[in-house]
């Protein structure tokens, strides 16, 4: 396939709603020295896209947000030799991906395995990865790990409350809406509580042992629930805040002798080498069916405006994607 001289990129001039997403065209550009273009097959899409298109985390502009992708390497600059012209690649952080081509550090990429499609890859890059620094790194889990994950039907919880039901822990799920339950028990987390019914702290009352760990996405709008089913020494890992910071309720946290992490998920993947251990151990739990059948919610390049709005309604899915 030959390389296009222009190419379709998102960018945004000023920060707001999803009208301010403009679908352009861009010079395609050639690789410098230790970079590669990639032909990008499929963008994932984050609610943190949101939070950098609305100026919730402040960003100069001209801006192309987005944050991951999977394609085919298409060049290759000088001093690169980890990838190869041809060689299928992703990335999970690298802020600029909503366009069709993209030059990129090739430290940066990621090499997919063969069984990986494109549409998957990119829907759980970040969101895997995240999911596995919470289980591996924050608050290791196993036999005998009591563990609350709020958002569960979402983008990282969906990934993160059967993984840590196959690694051995107990897990109590926590969802928006009773239609979130039954995609949950497919994927064999059995106990699921809808947020704001008391269900939560029935659940843990059965369970008859304190929480080891809540790993928290959601915020202000279950944060008194949480602090009420976790004692004195148990973990609240704050991922997340879809509903709006917790604020001052985690000084009740902190004064019920509850311990508080925050934490990014960059800092747990220190070396390169840590990386592609994390993302080995992710591709794996896909292949052997942790998440279930995982099928991206796909949008085209130029329908952004509306993924954005689905986005923030809840209505793409807890595995949106942007096909250029």
């Amino acid at each position: 396939m030959s390389t296009p001289a222009t190419a379709d990129v998102v960018r945004l001039y000023e920060t707001g709603g999803p009208e301010v997403l403009r679908v352009e065209t861009e010079d395609v550009a050639e690789p410098g020295h230790g970079q590669v273009r990639l032909r990008q097959e499929a963008l994932g899409l984050n609610y943190v896209d949101t939070f950098f298109r609305d100026g919730t985390f402040p960003l100069p502009v001209p801006r192309v947000i987005g944050v991951e992708a999977a394609g085919v390497v298409d060049a290759v600059g000088d001093g690169v030799t980890e990838f190869a012209v041809g060689d299928r690649a992703g990335y999970y952080f690298s802020p600029g991906a909503y366009r069709e081509y993209r030059i990129i550090e090739a430290s940066q990429l990621i090499p997919l395995p063969d069984d990986a499609a494109f549409g998957v890859a990119a829907s759980i890059l970040a969101k895997g990865l995240t999911a596995w620094a919470r289980l591996r790194r924050v608050h290791p889990v196993g036999e005998g790990t009591l563990a609350v994950v709020t958002g569960a039907s979402g983008g990282v919880g969906s990934l993160l409350a059967p993984w840590a039901r196959r690694l051995g822990a107990d897990v109590i799920a926590v969802v928006a809406r009773p239609e979130a339950v039954a995609p949950l028990h497919a994927l064999g987390v059995d106990d699921v509580a809808v947020a704001g019914t008391g269900e939560l702290q029935k659940l843990v009352e059965r369970a008859g042992r304190p929480v080891d760990v809540a790993y928290d996405q959601v915020g202000q709008a279950v944060i008194g629930e949480l602090i009420g089913v976790l004692g004195q020494g148990s973990l609240l890992d704050l991922l997340g805040s879809a509903s709006g910071d917790a604020g001052p309720s985690l000084d009740a946290a902190l004064g019920a002798g509850i311990r508080i992490a925050r934490s990014s998920t960059g800092e747990h993947l220190p070396t390169r080498q840590v990386l592609l251990h994390a993302t080995d151990e992710l591709f794996d739990a896909l292949r052997t069916g942790v998440f279930g059948d995982r099928v991206p919610h796909s949008y085209p390049l130029e329908d952004v405006v509306q993924a954005h709005r689905d986005i923030e309604a809840r209505a793409a899915g807890p595995a949106p994607i942007l096909i250029p």
